[in-house]
């Protein structure tokens, strides 16, 4: 299995992601996400140019890799949250159309 660079920032995540690396797998830890991608040099590189603004990416690609990053967080919140808790909710259950 190849070597995995975490990363807890969030926009940084979804530039990497713009920039064509792939996601490897995101879990909830200590409050925030962590997003695992292969630590390659491809990944190192776009990191580096990341912190040193001197890419330029696609707006409405970035756009997007941040709206599907929420949807994972925010499922990843959900998936912790149902695990954690118990489920209250009360459910009216109805049989044919005898509805009380």
């Amino acid at each position: 299995m190849p070597n995995l660079k975490q990363i807890r920032d969030f926009y940084l995540a979804a530039y990497l992601i713009t920039a064509g690396l792939k996601l490897i797998s995101s879990e909830r830890v200590d409050g925030g996400t962590l997003f695992s991608f292969i630590d390659d040099s491809r990944t190192q590189s776009a990191i580096s140019d990341y912190y040193s603004m001197s890419t330029t990416v696609e707006p409405i690609s970035y756009s997007g890799a941040i709206k599907s990053l929420k949807s994972i967080v925010h499922s990843n919140d959900i998936t912790t949250k149902s695990e954690s808790q118990e489920n209250n909710y009360n459910v009216k259950q109805y049989r044919g159309s005898n509805r009380v």
